[in-house]
């Protein structure tokens, strides 16, 4: 008797990068990819009419990110099981991956040899970290409250603040002079900040302000 095939609902803002992800899985002949969409509001709307067996999703996506689409599905008790798609090595993003709901991480540069393994592995109730993430980065346990209000209670008003202004594009020197402080202190603070967060560079401050809802609203002013 031939196995029901495992539905999948795949969301990615790049054309090219799902139809190379859907033409790979497809050749598996187990997998069917149901909606391939490219927003993430996209993405829960063919999740909610489709209830696919598994969720293949871009962290960073038009009009609603990866982890906001999980936060938003867990309240609606769907049993889609999720893979996020990132392009992101830091465990601050895969924490918050698992913690919104996630059972699997797989990197974009890896995706083509993984990503069916993945969904194997996540429909079967198992849990599927890229075998190319370093050791170091594999998931925290999942914490009694949100991975996103542990990392955030480490820091500082003024990290967090600090952190702000630089994904707003700021310059260590500008941010002083908003502060009223020294550059040189700013840089300090900022590298502590970072430390505790395990960000390596602005684009990874940028990734991690999006997914706290940092960027919308005023820029703060003290």
């Amino acid at each position: 008797m031939p196995r029901t095939p495992i539905h999948v609902v795949l969301a990615d803002d790049h054309p090219v990068f799902r139809h190379g992800v859907t033409s790979l899985i497809a050749d598996s002949g187990e997998i069917v990819v149901v909606a391939s969409v490219e927003t993430g509001a996209a993405a829960y709307r063919a999740i909610v009419q489709h209830e696919p067996d598994v969720a293949i999703l871009d962290i960073n996506m038009p009009e609603m990110n990866g982890v906001t689409v999980l936060r938003h599905l867990a309240r609606t008790g769907a049993r889609t099981q999720a893979i996020m798609l990132s392009v992101y090595e830091s465990r601050v993003y895969i924490d918050q991956a698992f913690e919104a709901g996630a059972r699997g991480y797989v990197l974009k540069r890896s995706a083509f040899q993984n990503i069916a393994s993945a969904v194997r592995a996540v429909h079967a109730g198992g849990i599927y970290l890229d075998p190319a993430l370093p050791e170091r980065t594999a998931p925290h346990r999942r914490l009694s409250s949100s991975v996103d209000d542990a990392a955030c209670s480490t820091l500082s008003e003024r990290e967090r603040d600090i952190l702000r202004f630089v994904a707003f594009g700021f310059t260590s020197k500008e941010v002083a002079d908003r502060l009223g402080a020294t550059a040189k202190a700013i840089e300090t603070q900022k590298a502590r900040a970072c430390t505790k967060l395990g960000l390596a560079s602005r684009a990874q401050i940028v990734q991690f302000a999006i997914l706290q809802g940092w960027l919308h609203g005023e820029i703060p002013v003290r």
